[in-house]
């Protein structure tokens, strides 16, 4: 039986009304909408102005030099619904052996000198001159179509760069792959993010995390750009370990239980049919791997996609290549999957999918066509544009049905209609497919077991079922693909299930199962997943917490952050050090507490601000004011567990308002108007009718009360919140509440004239 590592013992008390706040089961891969920035029907101009000094030696000088140190800069962006100015950022150069090219790229760092800048929810512009590409626009249709396909994928919009007021031309503006790049398409950034390079084969180097991280041109082969401080590569020492040891007769299940198999081989048909040879399975590189939490699988993420669609510097007969024999050497996850009979139909069922639908000679055109006319006027002003290889307007124009010769083998639709006919002649007979992947579930689990997976039957009708066992035997609940079953959006693919958790539940055995009408079976895992219900007894709690601070509780550098106090509600010390502290409760180890002691009745402070380097008491993670999660975990040695034992959810904000427990330790939440930062609560002044300047005093009562709640003056208009701040119940034109359903507890009144109370309910 296979059991999740982050297992939980059962506490004694209730907490479905804490847990009835969060939205733990979330997205393996949200595509964020292309925002401001990524305008797909205009050509925006970026402005950057820096010392001229500055701009020689990045254009002129040393490009080893000007790509690894950044200089500062002022930029400003300007479209149809932009028009922002951005002071001290820092430009450098980009690339690899494009920095050797008369028209350079370059990357915009907005936080590099004032730490959390950022514009449009963006740290990083990445602006690529493409200068290899006739056309400009290879790579986005490339990103294009991954998005399409539900994959993760950079954002991209045309620009025209001027530099000192110096006409550079036309660029792509290409979404940065960082942490908001992660957190943008997996909600939480919480996961490893390797970024790999040449020569990133993934074959067995050793046991040992230390043996992958090696270097090749002074730079790390799988470099780490997340949790950069702990440096654990022990996660992809183990995919690797699994990748290249485990026998054949084993390999399916286990390859399933660390790496996202379906979302590879959906790359790799598009790998394939635009010939991207410089990535993993061509040349051994650019491709990034994010060990998503949510679902505990690496998936595989595509960069760098310049190299695509009939250009080639390697004369590789990219067009006529076998695509089940793709690697020109041997690349065990490609090599390996292939020899799956299971996994070579789904490849197979993805290649098709990729020439008959998002890469078919209509949907093509229809992306280059509308934004190579917009581009036209840029590229016909772009003085550097012929400069490296010799293009000019008349070959940009043709981009789409002519070669250009050299490196660029093809135009775009010839590519598509050549490799498209080879691949047709040499693809498996098409047969029924069932595809079955992404499992998810919401451990801890609290209230409700919520199981979600991806399912692909074709043009087959197809069922899901989870099979559940709380002791009894396993039982079948039917899955669901209609938006309101715990999955994503309706006929989407995407099935879940949520089944209450009985008060006599510790233990949950689950196993999925896919049935298609061509009679094909998939179970996912291959054996029943066991995962542990409830939080473990405390006294260590979290106690306050403030994510919304302007102006109340600044740090020892005059930054007002967010923060969380802790609270022993017991009768002994408590030792800190073991603990953690987490915005995600599928990252528990966010946060390791400094060690120490917490007496009884005493508190402990964090700023939870992700500024680590200020010192041990910051948390590299921040609260949204929108609404989060936080909780605190501790680690078991004996069983090899992580332990919950406390968690939190909360909905909306409001400025310089703490919430916490009232008093110190109990089951009850409050807003406080003003916080009481690691002191007691027992005296916090609530935010209640005249407690908060310029609202109006009404009189409210009975209050407490078991029934009905009523207020003196006009009738009025409002919501009433729990105290996670979920929104209950509205009402209109009325002069008081009752209780219709509510269970016993703390919450909040707000009228549309501005009054508030806390309405406390009683049995």
């Amino acid at each position: 039986m296979k059991t999740r590592r982050l297992s939980l013992f059962v506490r004694s008390f209730t907490v479905a009304m804490l847990w009835a706040a969060a939205g733990l089961l979330n997205a393996q891969t949200d595509i964020p909408a292309f925002g401001p920035v990524f305008l797909q029907n205009e050509v925006a101009t970026v402005m950057i102005t820096m010392d001229p000094d500055s701009a020689d030696a990045m254009l002129f000088g040393d490009v080893d030099y000007a790509a690894s140190n950044p200089f500062p800069a002022v930029i400003e962006y300007q479209s149809s619904v932009l028009d922002t100015l951005i002071d001290t950022v820092a430009v450098r150069l980009r690339g690899n052996t494009s920095l050797f090219a008369p028209k350079k790229s370059f990357k915009v760092d907005l936080n590099a000198f004032i730490p959390g800048q950022k514009f449009a929810d963006l740290e990083k512009i990445n602006l690529n001159a493409n200068q290899n590409d006739p056309s400009l626009l290879r790579a986005a249709l490339s990103w294009n179509i991954l998005r399409r396909m539900g994959l993760a994928g950079s954002r991209t919009s045309m620009v025209r760069l001027m530099l000192n007021g110096e006409y550079m031309g036309a660029y792509v503006n290409t979404e940065h792959m960082d942490e908001e790049f992660v957190e943008e398409y997996y909600d939480k950034d919480g996961g490893n993010f390797y970024k790999c390079l040449w020569p990133a084969t993934l074959e067995y180097e050793g046991a040992s995390s230390d043996d992958y991280k090696f270097e090749v041109n002074g730079r790390r082969v799988y470099e780490l750009k997340t949790n950069t401080e702990e440096d654990d590569y022990s996660d992809i020492a183990e995919f690797i370990g699994v990748l290249n040891n485990t026998p054949a007769e084993d390999f399916s299940c286990a390859i399933e239980e660390v790496f996202n198999v379906a979302d590879f081989l959906k790359v790799m048909a598009l790998d394939v049919v635009s010939a991207n040879w410089d990535g993993y399975a061509g040349n051994k590189n650019n491709f990034y791997l994010y060990h998503n939490p949510q679902t505990g699988l690496f998936d595989y993420i595509a960069y760098d996609l310049d190299n695509t669609w009939g250009i080639d510097w390697v004369d590789g007969d990219w067009e006529s290549r076998n695509p089940y024999a793709w690697s020109p050497e041997y690349r065990p996850l490609y090599d390996r999957l292939m020899e799956v009979d299971e996994y070579r139909s789904w490849y197979t069922h993805y290649l098709r999918k990729v020439v008959e639908e998002y890469a078919h000679p209509d949907s093509v055109a229809a992306f280059l066509e509308p934004r190579m006319a917009a581009l036209y006027p840029a590229v016909a002003t772009d003085t550097y544009y012929p400069q490296s290889f010799g293009f000019n307007t008349n070959d940009f124009e043709a981009s789409l049905e002519e070669a250009w010769g050299g490196h660029v083998e093809y135009g775009i639709m010839p590519w598509l209609e050549n490799r498209s006919y080879s691949l047709y002649t040499q693809l498996d007979p098409e047969e029924p497919v069932l595809i079955l992947h992404e499992l998810e579930d919401n451990a801890p689990v609290l209230d409700s077991l919520r199981v979600r997976a991806i399912a692909d039957a074709g043009d087959d009708a197809i069922e899901l079922t989870c099979w559940i066992d709380a002791g009894a035997g396993p039982q079948p609940y039917a899955m669901y693909d209609d938006g309101a079953h715990g999955d994503r959006k309706a006929g989407d693919g995407t099935w879940g299930i949520k089944v209450p958790i009985q008060w006599n539940w510790t233990t949950v055995d689950y196993q999925v199962q896919a049935t298609a009408s061509s009679g094909l079976e998939r179970w996912l895992p291959c054996a029943p997943l066991t995962v542990t219900v409830g939080l473990s007894p405390s006294d260590l709690v979290v106690n306050e917490l403030m994510s919304s601070n302007a102006n109340n509780v600044s740090d020892a550098f005059g930054e007002f952050d967010d923060w969380v106090e802790l609270f022993n509600a017991g009768d002994y010390p408590i030792e800190l050090g073991g603990k953690y502290l987490t915005d995600n409760l599928s990252v528990p180890n966010k946060y390791a507490l400094p060690s120490g002691t917490i007496a009884p009745g005493q508190w402990a402070f964090y700023w939870l601000d992700n500024d680590p380097e200020q010192g041990e008491y910051h948390a590299p993670f921040t609260l949204s004011s929108t609404g989060d999660e936080i909780a605190l975990f501790e680690w078991n040695d004996t069983e090899e567990v992580w332990v919950l034992l406390d968690f939190f959810a909360f909905g909306q904000s409001e400025q310089d308002a703490s919430l916490g427990r009232y008093p110190d330790g109990a089951d009850y939440w409050v807003w406080f108007a003003t916080p009481t930062a690691a002191s007691t609560n027992n005296y916090a002044i609530i935010l209640d009718v005249g407690e908060t300047p310029g609202r109006q005093a009404r009189v409210m009562g009975p209050n407490p009360s078991s029934s009905c709640v009523a207020w003196d003056g006009l009738p009025a208009s409002g919501a009433l919140w729990d105290a996670q701040g979920q929104l209950r119940r509205t009402f209109s034109h009325v002069n008081g509440l009752c209780r219709d359903g509510l269970s016993a507890g703390v919450y909040m009144l707000t009228l549309d004239d501005g009054s508030r109370w806390r309405w406390i309910v009683v049995d």
